[in-house]
């Protein structure tokens, strides 16, 4: 049971980005899973001072040449490499000497090994940095990181003055001009109408426009044609569907918990719609900031109410990857506060916070204090309902009053009660029924042998012996001898007739001084289940439960379903005393009235809490068993400076909240900002949407980041108005052409001198082929799953749904984070386990292939081809002219609807006997949905 992100997966990720990205993100691969392996269990020993076995594993280069006993990895056959071996304990040399290292340790070193086991040049490290562990928490920063550009105020720059004013819609437009114009470029011309509307389609609501939505844009010549399909779009509820997926990319939104368990998570869906309602509403986003981060403790909307959208936009802490069945706890609990400060300053701070957490970070100005001052918060909110217990228990938080909520626990107390007295009486009868039945089990199994020899029936040894003739029966059966070994009957079995009756007692005594325990065990059970019910707060104790290995031949004799001495459930009261039948209907009855008058259950979120306030200190190293200096809860001193007022009641995220969303914190408009871009532009102003970091890209246009940051906070935090001054751009509008001189003065498009296509999302794609053919299920919110817990291991019930059989959004299908969709892996959706501000984009074969073959696209392509063929008057033109509005939207050329009309023909007649109409016009719509046309957006 670990607590990872698989190594191998997060580096063919890396592999996957832009080079530009890929040296911070392998930094921040080796910085959180393999760099605190070595610091914790190595560099103690193997550092430039001691040099232990002639190895020092604290830089790039120390590990690449190796020690005594020659490299530490083999590059030819990586898993036999001597690290592997020595921490797995395979051999003469067994390091580290204090202990094996932990299985998830062992894990990420084993896969770190076989994807080549990069060190990052970035990620050096001073040896006095190495040796000393954190720095003093005075350190000062210098005048460079002071300086750094991401910590700077929002400035509010004024649209610089251009040569080609015409150009300009927007104030957008002049900062990439003016940019255009020193390099002597001229922006692309203006796209299609019909490209346009598209474009600004998947953009908005990630669907195609319809054939309606395309005449009307087409016919309407007006200036403000445009400006009114933005608002539309931005109307429709479809938006926030689209752009709420984008925010659940950065808030790595899963169902369930993910690792070797993957408990399901059955209330993430609320967090969910409250995100798409989010964006639908236009919620001003630093109250989006804010709910998210401390939501629960936001005031009600009305007194005595709880604040329901708050507690549940809390998800956002609450439902990321938790490693529950680890069994170091104070581990497991500081995984889940790291990957939580992770995913909250990766998503509103563009920072890698988390790279502080063995020291101080590497590269930005991030000190290991600050990173636990962050920590103390999460540390004192409330996560889990039981961390202790062997399977930790997920924390679900009631969105009701709190009267309200345990009104309905004290019903349901009632309800529990009454079940354990209808149990109890049964179970007293059982235990009474077998007490009568054991004095005679020695003469049972005697009978059973003679049956078993042929020396009469059931019935006649049964009427001999004054026995049973049912209960005999059994017996038989049981004793019978079976392929499967049975031990605990060997004594029975090798019994000859002389010893049979002596072996039959041994077993009664077994038998009986099994049962008189048992009843034992459960008379103490009932008492304290009577204890617990009279203290309110006391949940009863679980009944115990008798395992096989306790004693099989009790187990199976008493309880096994055929047991000789067990009861169907069917016919257990035909040995019941008139008392116990007559004390069971009235329990029943009390029962079932308890259940009829229950209040409703009160609907409920994943969602954290308030917990015990903890006076964090930092770790050294990371390692909580190494405790340094206090860390009071206050924010990074790079932002907020060294003279804070530290929190002091509470968990502090209150106060996070507020200042995450302050007017002296540049970065969270910037990174949001930056965001809306990159879902326009295809790339952010900044490249690393969660980096501003030194090891992140710097901005193409700083004066523009800090002129829409400062619009963004003008405008009341408002999301759609930055759609709009984005999209109303000419920059927006611009067509995908380019020119010679564009792309040699402009290969990357940084300057944004043409607009850059881009390929489909699996979101749009898969959804967009459903809008198509008319398909898609607009119903919205709700759960498509069921259940709590987890399921066995191998069960296809631990397996996501998959979008490919049904039809509502693909948002709204259930992510089992340790088994995704194939659908999704192979169109780059990502883990959904690590915040992702932008997905990976590659073109694999299989791609393609599943476009061609695959069972969904075939069924959306015959669908489509029924609609054409039903359109009685339509001849081929138009037929062909309406695939091409629905599925490229845009009228075919008359080449394009000659080729169509031959490509038609052509099939009939290679195929006169096999392919009729639709066939064929299943085949020409294919070919639409699987070309370049309808995967890219230009």
């Amino acid at each position: 049971m670990t607590a990872r992100i698989p190594v191998g997966f997060t580096l063919l990720t890396v592999l996957l980005l832009p080079a530009s990205a890929q040296e911070s993100a392998a930094v921040d691969v080796f910085e959180k899973r393999i760099r605190p392996v070595f610091a914790d269990n190595c560099q103690a020993c193997h550092n430039p001072s001691l040099k232990t076995a002639g190895l020092d594993l604290t830089t790039a280069a120390g590990f690449a040449r190796g020690g005594e006993s020659g490299p530490v990895v083999s590059k030819q056959q990586p898993l036999d490499s001597l690290l592997l071996k020595v921490t797995a304990y395979d051999g003469r040399i067994k390091m580290p000497p204090s202990g094996k290292l932990a299985e998830e340790e062992l894990a990420a070193l084993r896969e770190w090994v076989e994807q080549g086991a990069t060190w990052p040049m970035a990620s050096e490290i001073p040896a006095e940095i190495s040796k000393a562990g954190p720095a003093p928490a005075g350190r000062q920063f210098t005048a460079e990181e002071r300086g750094y550009w991401a910590f700077q105020p929002i400035r509010d720059p004024e649209p610089p003055p251009v040569r080609n004013s015409d150009w300009v819609r927007t104030p957008v437009d002049a900062f990439i001009l003016a940019k255009l114009e020193d390099k002597d470029l001229e922006p692309s011309p203006a796209a299609k109408k019909s490209t346009l509307l598209r474009r600004a389609s998947y953009d908005l609501t990630g669907l195609p426009p319809t054939e309606d939505e395309i005449a009307a844009f087409l016919a309407d010549e007006s200036p403000a044609a445009f400006d009114r399909v933005i608002e539309r779009l931005l109307h429709s509820p479809r938006y926030g569907e689209k752009w709420g997926r984008h925010w659940l990319d950065v808030a790595r939104y899963a169902d369930s918990t993910g690792n070797d368990e993957d408990h399901r998570y059955p209330y993430a869906w609320r967090y969910r719609d409250y995100v798409i309602q989010a964006f639908n509403d236009d919620m001003p986003f630093d109250q989006f900031v804010q709910e998210q981060v401390a939501g629960d403790l936001l005031p009600a909307p009305s007194p005595g109410e709880v604040h329901r959208r708050g507690i549940i936009a809390t998800g956002f802490l609450a439902l990321g990857p938790k490693a529950i069945a680890q069994q170091d706890k104070t581990k497991m609990l500081y995984d889940v506060y790291d990957e939580q400060l992770d995913v909250l300053s990766k998503a509103f701070l563009g920072l890698t916070v988390t790279c502080a957490r063995c020291h101080d970070h590497k590269f930005d100005p991030i000190r290991t204090r600050d990173y636990y001052s962050l920590i103390g918060m999460f540390a004192s909110t409330r996560s889990f309902l039981d961390s202790t217990t062997h399977v930790a228990k997920l924390l679900f938080t009631p969105l009701v009053a709190p009267q309200v909520h345990q009104a309905y626990l004290d019903h349901q107390d009632k309800i529990a009660s009454k079940k354990i007295e209808i149990s109890n009486v049964i179970d007293q009868q059982l235990e009474r029924y077998n007490s009568e039945l054991s004095p005679r089990l020695a003469a049972y199994m005697l009978a059973a042998r003679r049956v078993a020899g042929q020396e009469g029936t059931a019935g006649e040894m049964a009427r001999r012996a004054n026995l049973d003739t049912p209960i005999l029966s059994k017996w038989v059966v049981y004793l019978r001898g079976k392929d499967l070994a049975r031990p605990h009957l060997e004594a029975w079995m090798q019994a000859d007739d002389e010893r049979l009756a002596s072996v039959a007692a041994e077993y009664q005594q077994r038998y009986q001084t099994r049962l008189r325990a048992w009843s034992e065990r459960l008379a103490k059970w009932r008492e304290a289940v009577r204890r617990s019910l009279k203290q309110k707060n006391m949940p009863p104790p679980k009944k115990p439960v008798f395992q096989a290995g306790e004693d099989r031949f009790f187990h199976e004799v008493y309880f096994a379903k055929t047991g000789p001495f067990a009861l169907r459930e069917e016919d257990q009261e035909t040995v019941f005393t008139a008392e116990a039948r007559a004390r069971l209907v009235e329990l029943r009855d009390e029962r079932q009235h308890l259940e009829d008058t229950a209040p409703e259950e009160p609907p409920m979120a994943c969602a954290v809490t308030e917990g015990k306030t903890v006076q964090q200190k930092v770790f050294v190293r990371g390692n909580y068993e190494s405790p340094g200096e206090d860390a009071p809860k206050v924010f990074p001193a790079i932002l907020a400076g060294d003279h804070q007022t530290p929190v002091t009641s509470g968990s502090g995220r209150l106060e996070l909240a507020r200042w995450l969303t302050g007017p002296d914190q540049p970065l969270t408009a910037r990174v949001m900002v930056n965001r809306i871009w990159q879902g326009h532009f295809g790339r952010g102003i900044v490249g690393t949407p969660s980096n501003f970091g030194k090891t992140g890209e710097r901005p193409t246009h700083p004066e523009l980041l800090d002129y829409l940051a400062s619009r963004f906070i003008e405008s009341g935090w408002s999301v759609k108005q930055m759609h709009r001054l984005m999209m109303q751009s000419s920059v927006y509008q611009s067509s995908s052409h380019t020119t010679v001189q564009q792309q040699g003065a402009d290969q990357e498009n940084r300057l944004l001198s043409h607009f850059q296509r881009r390929r489909l999302t699996v979101e749009e794609m898969r959804d967009g082929l459903l809008a198509i053919d008319g398909s898609l299920d607009l119903e919205m919110g709700g759960t498509l799953q069921s259940g709590v817990g987890t399921d066995r291991e191998n069960s296809n019930d631990r397996l996501s749904l998959s979008p490919d059989t049904l039809r509502r959004r693909l948002v709204y299908v259930p992510l089992r984070r340790s088994n995704l969709a194939p659908l999704l892996n192979l169109f780059d959706f990502g883990d959904a386990t690590t915040s992702t501000g932008k997905r990976a984009s590659t073109n694999v074969a299989p791609q393609a292939l599943f476009m061609m073959n695959s069972s969904f696209v075939a069924e959306r392509a015959r669908t489509l081809a029924k609609t054409l063929l039903g359109d009685a008057g339509s001849d081929a033109a138009g037929r062909i002219r309406r695939a091409y509005l629905i599925t490229l939207n845009r009228p075919p050329v008359s080449s394009e609807t000659g080729a169509g009309r031959s490509y038609l023909a052509s099939l009939r007649k290679k195929f006169p006997n096999s392919i009729d109409d639709l066939d064929a016009w299943q085949s020409f719509c294919r070919i639409l949905m699987a070309s370049n046309e309808f995967l890219y957006l230009e």
